[in-house]
């Protein structure tokens, strides 16, 4: 029996002991989520700190901008009252000017007529012939047709024995 109890003794042991590394181990873990949410509650409170600075930011902005306006507001409106003053006391300021200027100088159309009419004359290689004076388009594309170059070359060719066929 003494085994018996001493086996059932050594069985408590060991659970205990293994439940005890159990133990420590979830402590640990315990430990380990607590700095984790401590480290997330520390980066949530500097976004925060870091958006509040921001909004103070811009509520300074917005009030300075708005003491702009307001002073903006009273120059514009001492403006106007000195405009009305002046009105007030000169009063030929109110009157619709009538002005006129000189002589012959309203808006018209003034039409121009050119002194020479332009002519399109497309460029063209040797001399004019006897009464020539204005070279057209067809006549200068007639004569310098390739098929005119080659009639002209064919023509001078048979004239020394040569025959183009």
């Amino acid at each position: 029996m003494k085994k018996d109890k001493n086996v059932e003794m050594d069985l408590t042991r060991e659970d205990l002991r293994i439940k005890l590394r159990r133990f420590k181990q979830e402590i640990q873990e315990t430990k380990e989520r607590r700095i984790e949410m401590e480290l997330a509650i520390t980066v949530a409170q500097a976004k925060s700190a870091a958006l509040d600075v921001e909004l103070a930011t811009m509520m300074v902005r917005f009030a300075i901008m708005n003491q702009e306006t307001t002073a903006m507001r009273k120059k514009d409106d001492d403006i106007a009252l000195r405009l009305q003053r002046l009105r007030e006391k000169y009063s030929y300021f109110n009157q619709e000017a009538n002005v006129t200027g000189p002589e012959y100088t309203e808006l018209e159309a003034i039409e121009e007529e050119p002194e020479e009419e332009i002519v399109y004359r497309p460029p063209f290689q040797g001399r004019l012939k006897e009464g020539d004076e204005k070279i057209t388009l067809e006549t200068y594309q007639r004569e310098h047709s390739w098929e005119q170059k080659l009639f002209r070359v064919l023509s001078c060719t048979s004239g020394f024995g040569l025959n183009a066929s």
